[in-house]
């Protein structure tokens, strides 16, 4: 099994405790991809929090670094890239990839990515995390090499494997947070409401609310009626899409 230095194993561990107390979703964005460089060298990097639905991808918030102004609107129409990565979309647990094992050599390069987006800029390798929390695809982090720097290394690649669990929770109590924040911000939202909706959020049945909060069923239906009225939806799936978790 590979071991780590021990001073890689005190980075680590300072990334991870500064990370976690990060509440913005932009700002983990930004601090994991600057942190991380002490470890793990780039050309370019990208960390992008998305939301994965009938197996579309749609990017929520995105962070880039020493990408060219000029080649980011290439890199969201691209489609290509985030198609082969798509399989793992069904995972249920986070998951790093390292490029040159997903695509064999001859493929990669005939990659509408790969032709347009690395190739231009001289970009040969790349690597990332896949962002997974129950099954729920969070984000994704890509970072990119020149072949004069060369690929990424199996060290690398464990040091992301030993993160992608944080930072998968980091993510999803970022967005989550901001979703409470505009519940929060919704001044027609009784204190009532806003505990069930926190138990909605949670995946509780109207059964298990009224339980919780010691509440008859019937009573449980009405606030979550007027929940999703004031929502302009219909059902569960719609307000959750509403508030931007899913």
């Amino acid at each position: 099994m590979l071991s780590l230095k021990k001073s890689d194993i005190e980075t680590i561990s300072n990334i991870l405790l500064e990370l976690y107390a990060v509440s913005d979703i932009r700002q983990l964005e930004e601090s994991f991809l600057a942190d991380i460089r002490a470890l793990i060298p780039y050309n370019q990097s990208s960390f992008q929090t998305i939301k994965a639905c009938d197996d579309n991808v749609a990017i929520e918030d995105a962070t880039f670094v020493d990408v060219d102004e000029h080649m980011l609107p290439l890199f969201n129409d691209i489609k290509t890239e985030k198609d082969y990565l798509k399989n793992f979309f069904h995972y249920s647990k986070p998951i790093v990839y390292l490029d040159s094992d997903i695509l064999e050599g001859d493929i990669r390069e005939k990659n509408e990515f790969y032709r347009k987006f690395l190739k231009p800029q001289g970009l040969k390798y790349s690597c990332g995390i896949i962002l997974i929390k129950a099954k729920k695809v969070l984000g994704i982090i890509t970072f990119f090499r020149s072949e004069e720097w060369g690929n990424f290394t199996e060290r690398e690649i464990f040091i992301l494997d030993i993160m992608k669990d944080h930072l998968s929770n980091m993510a999803e109590a970022c967005m989550l947070k901001k979703a409470d924040q505009m519940i929060s911000e919704n001044q027609n939202i009784t204190p009532r409401e806003k505990e069930i909706i926190d138990l909605i959020i949670k995946g509780y049945t109207n059964e298990e609310i009224a339980k919780e909060l010691y509440i008859s069923v019937s009573t449980t239906k009405k606030h979550v009626y007027n929940i999703f009225k004031k929502y302009n939806v219909k059902n569960r799936i719609a307000f959750i899409k509403a508030l931007g978790l899913k």
